[in-house]
């Protein structure tokens, strides 16, 4: 009995078209953080192009968040200021001018930590993390409930109506409580000089002898940036959240993660491009 035909091979063509319809790689970490970078910049833009063209529809809500801004922010930076003035600059600082016999010099090393470093980072970090997460978790929640493409489709500019006035609120709202926030990170110096045998007066006298006008100029302009970079990556992290009630919360942790991050490279990079640019700020008080 003659036996069928087997024909070579048969089975191996269905394995070599699997291969070529083989699924394309997922995009590596470093694509997708250049996509999330061109994302940023790309809002930062059209954020920037709505102040300067009209319609000027997002004025009065700007000026709606930065108030319910500054009842949210308000009483944490003035706690934070003061308590970290107080305890990691004015214990340790005074400690330190007080074994060199010149308690009184507590005011000098204040007037340029609190210009320079602690007080505007501090803020940026408070304005992030109160601030920031209530713009993220609202736009968020608009997002899950598809309240942002509803307005797409009626036609509305969902960054000059929503992102311009609350990333212009923030860039407000951050040097405003930076001037608070130096004022009370002063007198968490005045309530720890007496301690270390110093004056109130000595204090006043050389922390007014360290306090320059380019110090206070590039601190506004410091505090005014940072409110620029939170209400970016804060608008863009609500705006893009998915996944009900959870992606907003994963949206509103990565937002304020991402947003530190970025304070404190720019904060780095800034100080050292004002003492580049100003010599004189590098100068002992």
């Amino acid at each position: 009995m003659a036996r069928p035909a087997v024909t070579p091979h048969a089975s191996a063509a269905p394995a070599a078209g699997a291969s070529d319809a083989a699924p394309p790689l997922a995009p590596s970490r470093l694509q997708d953080f250049a996509l999330e970078l061109a994302a940023l910049a790309t809002l930062a833009a059209n954020t920037i192009r709505c102040w300067f063209t009209r319609p000027s529809s997002w004025r009065r809500e700007a000026v709606t968040q930065a108030w319910q801004l500054v009842r949210r922010a308000l009483m944490p930076t003035i706690l934070s200021l003061f308590a970290f003035g107080f305890g990691a600059v004015a214990v340790q600082g005074g400690g330190l001018v007080s074994e060199l016999g010149s308690p009184d010099r507590m005011g000098a090393l204040f007037s340029v930590a609190s210009l320079r470093e602690f007080v505007p980072f501090v803020t940026g970090m408070v304005v992030a993390g109160v601030a920031g997460t209530a713009i993220c978790a609202d736009l968020g929640a608009r997002k899950v409930r598809d309240e942002l493409d509803a307005l797409a489709v009626m036609g509305v500019d969902t960054v000059r109506t929503l992102v311009a006035p609350r990333v212009l609120a923030l860039m407000v709202l951050a040097p405003a409580l930076n001037i608070v926030g130096l004022i009370f990170a002063t007198l968490s110096g005045v309530a720890a000089v007496g301690a270390f045998g110093g004056t109130t007066a000595g204090f006043l006298a050389t922390f007014q002898a360290g306090f320059t006008l380019p110090d206070l100029a590039a601190n506004i302009v410091k505090t005014t940036v940072f409110g620029f970079i939170i209400g970016i990556v804060c608008t863009h992290k609500g705006m893009n959240a998915s996944g009900g009630s959870e992606g907003v919360g994963r949206a509103v942790n990565q937002a304020v993660v991402l947003a530190f991050i970025a304070i404190f490279v720019f904060n780095y990079a800034f100080n050292g491009t004002y003492q580049a640019a100003f010599p004189s700020a590098q100068d002992i008080r």
